[in-house]
């Protein structure tokens, strides 16, 4: 997917998708702060967010990281990362393949080699959404 306008990055946002991340960042104007279009914290209102297409962008515009999401750092240095990151994409490949059938928390946990009850808790702390609440947001649009 292309991110080219600031409306398919707005989308982006809303829906945290992962696919986004290292395409652009958004800050939040009241805050000073950057994210990944991941970020789990609150998405802030429209109309207080921009965007950036790298961090070094956003520092130098005068914002500072999340705290939260760290989006300064390497998202291939995090093994928690790679992992939600591989379960969105197994998550997406199902719902291409079986349609409105996705995968079991058993079975994305497995894949990413965490017991389902720590890849739960993971996948909503990086995500701020559950593995089926990613799967029917990704259904839905």
């Amino acid at each position: 997917m292309s991110f080219s306008t600031e409306a398919a990055r707005w989308r982006a946002l809303t829906i945290r998708d992962v696919t986004a991340n290292g395409q652009f960042v958004y800050t939040v104007k009241s805050t000073k702060i950057y994210c990944r279009p991941t970020c789990p914290g609150r998405l802030a209102r429209r109309a207080n967010v921009g965007f950036c297409k790298t961090p070094a962008e956003a520092q130098a515009a005068g914002y500072r990281a999340c705290k939260r999401c760290k989006p300064d750092t390497d998202m291939n240095d995090d093994p928690q990362e790679r992992a939600v990151a591989k379960a969105c994409s197994l998550i997406e490949d199902a719902l291409k393949e079986e349609g409105n059938k996705s995968l079991r928390l058993q079975d994305l946990a497995k894949s990413v080699g965490l017991t389902p009850r720590y890849f739960h808790k993971i996948f909503k702390d990086r995500m701020g959404v559950t593995p089926n609440e990613y799967a029917k947001s990704k259904m839905q649009g």
